[in-house]
């Protein structure tokens, strides 16, 4: 509740200036207008050491008896300059060119522009030039949006020789004195054409003549392999220490299991069981079953008559005296009548008021009263435009907004004093929360699994072929385990036995329509690289999955879908009605 004040930019600047001359480079931060992308002195010199560190294990691998050394002959490094200035000369940037522009023509369909490339003629050929727009621009690198730049990259390495990277290191560090080595130029290069001055530019020799075009093919059949590191329970061993004729000893836990879950097991918000009167409309003859229940006054009270006139309460012969007059009470219709009911299938936990308090979410308030309060506090904040009512939650229930509530508490509640709110109980259905426990009052609190602990997808397949799905919850999962089951039922609840089961990093090939109904002539010389799918997480019975080959998505929430994943290919097939489970070594190789 306190005002303070914040330092101009000119008062920043000379409070910064004056305080930090001595210490250049703090200042130099302090006064950055943007946090800089590149990487900061800390990282490249952790680089530096994993590099040298990298090159002496390997030469350990390499390296022959009569040598020394630290670093093997056999070990060659090299920099990223160099790797670039080979990819350029041979080839390989057409390549990935090629290989990544289908994505940014799909990109330029769904945004029905030209924003992300077009059709160009390029030395006789016809080519798909990529673009980004500039707007975004920042930060993209169009070489980490696929899995497979780190292929590409390996197979320039493993086709450079000590003699290349001789050659341009002498290049570079004799630009200034003219002085090139000419024996290593002509074993290496051959005149490709002459510059704006007349000079002839000298390019490298392919590794072979097919060079190019195996690179390519090469990369297109890679599949991308992901490391499943998947553990959800498993036992431990507890250790203690304890004396023996006054020796310290450590000691195994013998008795009982020690199991560790290696998820979190639920959210932290812990719920309590609520019973809620609710109303819902029924047909009167149902609703004269339980007349009490019946919400119209008025028409309760016309029960309460008849019965004095009968004597007794029949619902057969009430019920006919008012189909007798066609439902008609005072002129009101009353073939449909709302009730009470008590509805114990919900969970309660207490939340602070914020800004996402909207007349949708004030309903689920459990007190009455409070809710009538918040629903006219909010009501002060609306605003009516074209005919629509326009809710501000974030006004009326911001820290300033939060202050007026419970400041005309007393007018907000007919007059009535009443303690500040600052915390409501709200409830929700009980759906997918469970019991933490089966004793005490652990029985009575409620949780909801964790985000991200939906690691199992089961898909089921009928005896007619017709599949089912089920995202199998967490904890069952972790009951599953403990007693040495699989994590997935083998049979769902309507009888369809366990086809396979999905897990985020786990790889699917769609089938296309002629292999759908012969799935034995598929074979891993026949696959398309480009219908394999990576699962990322799943739902209930939705399953999400993004192209194995993407790393980083072009456009955010647009190239894949919402939060970067979606249930179909990118030919419009939904994957898990007809996806195949792909079993895949660490080396991309189905196995």
């Amino acid at each position: 509740g306190r005002q303070v004040k914040i330092l101009s930019p000119e008062a920043y600047e000379d409070f910064v200036k004056s305080h930090y001359a001595k210490s250049r480079t703090k200042m130099a931060k302090l006064l950055m207008d943007d946090i800089p992308d590149s990487f900061i002195e800390r990282q490249l010199n952790d680089s530096r050491y994993i590099s040298s560190e990298i090159k002496r294990l390997l030469s350990n691998v390499v390296r022959t008896e009569d040598e020394a050394e630290a670093t093997s002959k056999n070990v060659i490094s090299c920099t990223g300059g160099i790797t670039s200035i080979l990819k350029q000369d041979w080839g390989i940037n057409d390549v990935w060119n090629s290989i990544i522009s289908p994505r940014f023509e799909r990109m330029n369909q769904l945004t029905q522009s030209n924003m992300f490339g077009k059709w160009e003629n390029k030395s006789g050929k016809r080519v798909f030039q990529t673009n980004m727009p500039l707007e975004l621009q920042k930060g993209f690198n169009k070489k980490r949006i696929d899995h497979r730049h780190h292929a590409m990259d390996a197979l320039v390495i493993a086709c450079a020789t000590r003699s290349h990277i001789n050659y341009l290191n002498n290049a570079s560090a004799k630009a200034d004195a003219k002085e090139t080595r000419f024996d290593l130029r002509y074993k290496l290069c051959f005149k490709n054409k002459t510059d704006n001055n007349g000079n002839y530019v000298w390019s490298f020799h392919k590794p072979w003549p097919t060079f190019t075009q195996d690179a390519q093919s090469a990369l297109n059949s890679i599949i991308v392999s992901y490391k499943q590191n998947l553990r959800v329970i498993n036992k431990t061993v507890n250790r203690y220490q304890h004396y023996v004729d006054g020796v310290k000893i450590n000691d195994k836990q013998v008795k009982g299991d020690s199991w560790a879950i290696r998820k979190s097991l639920h959210k932290e918000t812990v719920s309590g069981q609520v019973t809620l009167q609710q109303k819902k409309t029924i047909k009167l003859s149902s609703a004269l079953e339980n007349w009490q229940s019946i919400v119209d006054k008025e028409l309760k009270n016309a029960i309460k008559t008849l019965i004095l006139q009968y004597g007794k309460y029949d619902a057969k012969t009430i019920l006919k005296y008012f189909k007798d007059r066609d439902y008609i009470l005072n002129k009101r219709n009353i073939s449909n009548v709302e009730v009470y009911y008590y509805d114990t299938n919900n969970a309660a936990s207490r939340v602070l008021l914020n800004d996402s308090f909207d007349s949708k979410k004030i309903e689920s308030v459990t007190d009455t009263g409070i809710k009538k309060i918040l629903s006219l506090h909010l009501s002060n904040y609306n605003e009516e435009k074209n005919g629509k009512i326009i809710e501000h939650p974030e006004l009326a229930f911001s820290a300033d907004g939060l202050d007026t509530l419970n400041g005309n508490l007393i007018s907000l509640n007919g007059g009535k004093p009443h303690k500040p709110i600052k915390r409501v109980r709200t409830y929700e259905a009980m759906g997918v929360k469970f019991a933490v426990g089966t004793n005490g009052n652990k029985k009575s609190k409620y949780v909801e699994a964790a985000k991200g602990t939906n690691l199992f997808f089961a898909i089921y397949q009928s005896e007619e072929g017709k599949r089912s799905y089920e995202s199998i919850p967490f904890n069952e999962v972790i009951e599953r385990q403990k007693n040495g089951l699989s994590p997935v039922p083998e049979t769902s609840d309507n009888g369809s036995k366990l086809l396979f089961w999905l897990s985020p990093n786990d790889l699917v090939y769609v089938p296309t329509q002629e292999e759908i109904g012969n799935t034995e002539s598929i074979r891993e010389a026949t696959l398309k690289t480009d219908r394999i799918y990576k699962m990322v997480s799943a739902s209930g019975n939705q399953c999400f999955f993004t192209p194995n080959i993407v790393a980083n998505p072009i456009i955010q929430t647009k190239e894949l879908g919402a939060n970067n994943k979606a249930e179909k290919t990118w030919t419009g097939e939904m994957i898990k009605a007809c996806g195949i489970k792909l079993k895949v070594d660490r080396l991309g190789n189905i196995v």
